[in-house]
């Protein structure tokens, strides 16, 4: 069977508040009838594509992640000043099963609280790098340091080729000792855009590091705004 995918796109822009304030149990059904509501009202437009069932399951699927990660700045979602130690643990988990999700490389995530200390690291099996560990806790580390992601914080220093803010940073780096200047690392804040701690994440591409950390933090229910905001990954197979 063939369906108009077009038809999806509108459902979490339009149904975001309601979305917002229902539970985790009923977003899935509530998109789902949105979708059908749109299908059924829909006029035939150039502009619409057929798609497989396939291909209409991964949009649904995108739609109810996405919603879920603007649901959690709602009043009705898990405001934090601190991470604990199963919210943390919490988060590593959804990393991994990012990973799985997308059959990424195995990884190992880190947890760290606003000091920057480590709440939880998590190997995966057959991670083959003995330096991953290190590498995951250099990218939160960053995180919380500096204010941003490890992403931004290699950005910020390199985006102009400028030798002297490149010179900059690497000094930086070798006298901290503990600084990463590279994708993986995702900084978290309260709805008060206070830092709670910090998401590293190594073993993967980059972007894929960062991709996963970005989508626990986004599905934990947790109140997080996210730094960055948005990924750069383009090898998401499981949107």
């Amino acid at each position: 069977m063939k369906i108009i995918a077009a038809l999806l796109l509108p459902v979490t822009n339009a149904f975001s508040l309601q979305l917002a304030a229902a539970g985790r149990s009923s977003i899935r059904t509530a998109l789902c009838n949105s979708y059908l509501d749109n299908l059924s009202s829909a006029s035939t437009s150039s502009n619409t594509f057929a798609a497989t069932d396939e291909q209409a399951t991964e949009i649904l699927d995108s739609a109810f992640r996405r919603t879920v990660s603007s649901a959690t700045n709602s009043p009705s979602s898990r405001s934090i000043d601190k991470l604990s130690l199963n919210e943390a643990d919490e988060l590593a988990n959804g990393v991994i099963k990012t990973i799985k999700r997308n059959d990424f490389p195995p990884i190992v995530v880190t947890v760290v609280d606003r000091q920057a200390n480590i709440l939880v690291q998590k190997r995966m099996d057959d991670v083959c790098h003995a330096a991953f560990p290190e590498f995951s806790y250099a990218k939160a580390y960053t995180c919380v340091t500096m204010g941003v992601s490890s992403r931004e914080f290699r950005d910020k220093y390199t985006a102009t080729d400028d030798n002297a803010k490149i010179s900059q940073m690497n000094s930086m780096m070798a006298i901290s000792g503990k600084m990463a200047a590279f994708p993986g690392g995702v900084l978290l804040r309260n709805g008060e855009n206070k830092i709670v701690g910090a998401i590293g994440v190594s073993g993967a591409a980059g972007d894929e590091d960062e991709y996963v950390a970005l989508t626990a933090a986004w599905e934990s229910g947790l109140s997080l705004r996210t730094m960055p905001e948005e990924h750069s990954c383009t090898t998401v197979r499981s949107l």
